[in-house]
């Protein structure tokens, strides 16, 4: 049982149809798989580039940003080494002699050297003790002022030509400061030096607000500058435990704009932005930066969320709606660069392209083969249809629409055959019409032939299921009925006749006929003989005797 469900489902994958859906599916699937494969070689390429391209601007500007901040880095040595071995020149004592007589002054400025050196510019006693943060200590200020008057030769010499432009200053608690930008002698100096020390990025070196010392970034407002903001990186002077002042570098925004539009390389590659440690946009590479946000607060909070884990010089990426986010944590800055890179932008790139050739690809490929699968499918059924067509002509008789000599002589030999093993009853019924010859005599061939099939239709209303039927002979009918009696065979035989002998036939118009059939009846339990041919032969011969003894009759003996 278990083999015979087996062959017949192995039997369904011989049909040419099912095999050719399924040489189609199969092509398919490794097309498409393929095709998916390719889809995330060049996904995982696309990730790889847009954070090897976010690479190389973290790259430049960590390079940039670490140069800056190892000129600040010397900037504090020279102090630390001037405080410890402070150098006095009369150039030096006279301006340390000046400073006694213009403290008290509202704002002062003292030149050691117009050619080599920047001006120090400060503030009065009283502006000094009003306020908390700052200590002009008298022990102290002779030799700061020296070490800052040095630091002057060295600030006035530094390299101008920088790829970010910035401002470097030294403010101390003492009530002056020292820039690389100086201004003239006038009563600005109080609202500069007022400027510097309120902002986040003094009072956040103070030993409590910053005890490890280190350096520290800050986004703050200017107002006098074009975008309002200013990035200022500043590291704490301590000497013998107290507290000097800061070193600062400022980085205008419109210089980091600037930085950002130079590193980029492609118009297609997305927009990069720079941001501080609590995710404020500070600078684009765009024209300017966006007027509307481009994240909502889920998504920032997304972003945060990754960032916060990630340690310096780190990189990630995420999607968003229809963006690809590509971020990387800078190593010299309290910040991220973010690239953002749309939809729109990717599909003008150059895996944009690749992307939309391999999906044309892949659709044409597609079409040709549900083409190819159609054209064939149908030239398969084609060749089932004449498969069909070939097999019933050479079975069945064409005019009966009865099996032929050779098929029926087939099957009744085999059903012969079935009810010998089973030991059950095999019958045969010979059946030739009456007077067939005189009707082809004189009504022609083509009613002779609507004789034929009007008997054939007859016979096979009279079937009961299991028996078979077939023309084999002119006019000559041969029917086999399995598992039946010579007695049933009879009635069979008779009910046949019946039926034949009581329809009318309308030949031609106006010409009314009615036919009638001689029947031969032979039974393998007469003879104890299975054999289909022996059999028909007796009921052959039988048939004879009906006609000899009037036609229109069953004859069942001999």
């Amino acid at each position: 049982m278990f083999g015979e469900v087996i062959q017949r489902d192995f039997s369904r994958f011989k049909n040419p149809r099912n095999i050719v859906n399924l040489c189609f599916i199969v092509v398919f699937i490794f097309s498409t798989v393929l095709t998916w494969r390719e889809a995330v070689v060049l996904e995982g390429a696309y990730v790889a580039n847009q954070r090897n391209s976010l690479d190389n601007v973290a790259t430049l500007l960590d390079r940039q940003l670490q140069h800056n901040i190892d000129n600040l880095l010397f900037y504090r040595n020279t102090m630390f080494y001037a405080l410890q071995s402070p150098i006095s020149t009369d150039r030096t004592r006279k301006s340390l002699a000046e400073f006694d007589l213009l403290r008290t002054e509202a704002f002062w400025q003292l030149r050691l050297d117009l050619n080599r050196s920047l001006p120090v510019n400060g503030v009065s006693d009283e502006f000094v003790n009003s306020n908390p943060l700052l200590d002009r200590n008298d022990q102290t200020v002779h030799t700061e002022l020296s070490s800052a008057l040095e630091l002057s030769y060295i600030m006035r010499l530094s390299d101008r030509s920088r790829t970010l432009p910035q401002r470097i200053f030294y403010a101390s608690r003492s009530g002056f400061f020292l820039t690389n930008t100086p201004s003239a002698n006038d009563p600005k100096i109080i609202s500069l030096y007022q400027r510097l020390i309120s902002q986040p990025y003094f009072s956040s070196q103070s030993p409590q607000n910053n005890p490890s010392r280190a350096l520290r970034w800050t986004h703050t407002f200017d107002a006098n500058s074009t975008t309002g903001q200013i990035i200022t990186a500043a590291i704490p002077l301590d000497f013998n435990g107290r507290w000097y002042g800061i070193l600062a570098f400022d980085y205008p925004i419109d210089s980091l704009h600037d930085f950002l539009q130079q590193a980029k390389y492609d118009d297609h590659e997305g927009t990069v932005l720079l941001y501080d440690n609590e995710l404020n946009p500070i600078a684009t590479s765009a024209q300017q930066l966006p007027k509307h946000e481009l994240f909502t607060a889920p998504q920032l909070a997304q972003i945060a969320s990754v960032v916060t884990a990630a340690k310096p010089g780190e990189q990630g990426e995420l999607r968003m709606d229809s963006r690809f986010i590509t971020w990387a944590k800078l190593n010299n800055f309290d910040g991220l660069l973010v690239k953002v890179h749309t939809l729109e932008e990717g599909v003008q790139g150059e895996f944009g392209r690749i992307s939309i050739v391999l999906s044309v690809l892949w659709m044409l490929f597609t079409l040709m083969l549900v083409v190819s699968w159609i054209v064939i499918r149908r030239l398969v059924n084609n060749m089932f249809s004449l498969q069909k067509t070939l097999t019933w002509r050479a079975n069945y008789d064409t005019l009966t629409r009865l099996y032929n000599r050779g098929a029926f002589f087939e099957i009744a030999q085999k059903l012969s055959q079935e009810c010998k093993q089973q030991a059950q009853p095999f019958s045969v019924i010979q059946m030739d019409l009456d007077l067939f010859k005189s009707i082809n005599d004189r009504f022609g061939h083509n009613s002779g032939d609507k004789v034929l099939a009007h008997a054939a239709a007859m016979l096979s209303d009279a079937f009961r299921q299991g028996d078979v039927a077939g023309r084999v002979g002119g006019e000559e009918f041969c029917i086999v009925l399995p598992d039946t009696t010579l007695e049933e065979a009879v009635k069979v035989a008779e009910r046949i006749r019946v039926r034949i002998n009581t329809k009318d036939l309308l030949l031609k118009q106006g010409n009314i006929t009615r036919i009638s059939a001689s029947f031969g009846v032979s039974s393998a339990q007469e003879f104890n003989d299975y054999d289909f041919e022996r059999l028909q032969s007796h009921a052959d011969h039988r048939l004879y005797k009906a006609k000899q003894d009037g036609r229109n009759r069953v004859c069942s003996h001999d």
